[in-house]
């Protein structure tokens, strides 16, 4: 059985649409005391930057 070009045209497209949608879906499924790991990762990039702007802060020390 021989399938025209047709019929598989845009397959990839909605291969394409229903990865994404259950990427956002597991991404925006609450984890643990209802944050999404989307919330996660912002706090944690949060903190991270705090403490990388807390060091550039710092004076250099005389030799």
């Amino acid at each position: 059985m021989q399938l025209s070009n047709t019929r598989c045209r845009g397959q990839a497209s909605v291969e394409y649409l229903v990865v994404c949608g259950a990427l956002v879906a597991a991404l925006l499924t609450p984890v643990s005391n209802d944050n999404n790991v989307l919330d996660l990762c912002a706090d944690a990039l949060t903190e991270w930057y705090t403490a990388f702007a807390y060091t550039k802060s710092l004076s250099i020390l005389p030799n």
